[in-house]
């Protein structure tokens, strides 16, 4: 980013085995360097990322750079939203799924870079109501069997085995795959659907790992909704297998997928379903999610 002199606030949150203190005293040293006025602050807790970068947006900054992995990001992402202040992301989580579809590099050096060389772009979040209380999420809502791997995934194994952490759990937790009865509601149109598993996405890679064919636009103004049915291990694969495949809005070849898209959904489940955003568990089932068109500016290379 260029200008006569930016001025940013990098922030984290401390995580056991993470060195999160280290790496923002590293970019705001790199920042510094080039000439940049920079604040910086670690935090404690998850909901004061929100406020220290509240705080940093009254006071003028034109930068916030957000150093962790999702959950932190995505908590310094909704304090952005409709501010005008950009988001660098300095990438240092297991899953890190908003810096990989935006091309972020990993390494503290070469986000930072980033940070300085790159261009602003315009990208929708999503919000998510459930259990009164509303969330905004930067990549996807997953509803169902992810949700399930995701809270099984403790921060040991993450910090032990990385990414394949969930892959091992996916694993392990395949006999559980089962349909339940979903009321799907898009834009007002309701329908009744058995389901294992309902993602409500934003950018194309969901989970570590995976990303479907069929591109999804993250400043389209839309949601993509992706509904899954299986029952069983061999059947979840085929219909992992379509969902990937999958071309087309509508029924999948085989039947066991089905793709739309809307501004705002609605999903109820019997029973009750775990619900996660962006790698973090946030309630159950039922819940209403909807679109924050271009609400957000992010840093991200220069193309």
């Amino acid at each position: 980013m260029t200008a006569t002199q930016q001025r940013a606030f990098v922030v984290g949150r401390q995580r056991k085995g993470r060195n999160i203190e280290r790496i923002v005293s590293e970019v705001r040293n790199e920042l510094h360097a080039a000439g940049w006025k920079v604040d910086s602050e670690v935090v404690i807790r998850k909901r004061h990322l929100e406020r220290a970068t509240a705080k940093a947006v009254k006071a003028g900054c034109d930068v916030v750079v957000a150093v962790g992995g999702d959950g932190a990001v995505v908590r310094v992402a909704s304090a952005l939203a409709e501010t005008g202040v950009a988001l660098g992301i300095i990438p240092t989580g297991t899953g890190n799924l908003l810096a990989g579809n935006l091309k972020i590099p990993h390494g503290t050096a070469r986000a930072t870079q980033t940070v300085l060389t790159g261009r602003t772009r315009r990208i929708d979040l999503g919000r998510v109501t459930v259990d009164g209380k509303d969330h905004d999420f930067a990549v996807a809502c997953g509803i169902g069997f992810d949700a399930e791997v995701i809270q099984a995934t403790g921060p040991r194994q993450k910090l032990r085995w990385g990414k394949l952490a969930y892959l091992a759990n996916a694993i392990g937790q395949t006999g559980g795959i089962r349909n339940v009865p979903h009321e799907i509601t898009l834009d007002g149109v309701v329908s009744r659907t058995e389901a294992a598993q309902v993602f409500i996405a934003n950018f194309g890679k969901m989970l570590p790992l995976i990303e479907p064919r069929r591109s999804i636009r993250p400043d389209d103004g839309l949601l993509d909704v992706i509904v899954v049915r299986a029952s069983g291990p061999l059947p979840g694969l085929l219909a992992s297998w379509e969902a990937m495949r999958q071309t087309d809005l509508g029924e999948s070849s085989g039947g066991r997928v089905f793709r739309a898209q809307a501004r705002e959904v609605r999903i109820e489940t019997q029973p009750s379903r775990l619900v996660e955003i962006d790698g973090s568990p946030v309630g159950k089932t039922p819940i209403t999610v909807s679109i924050r068109p271009r609400s957000l500016r992010v840093v991200v290379p220069k193309r």
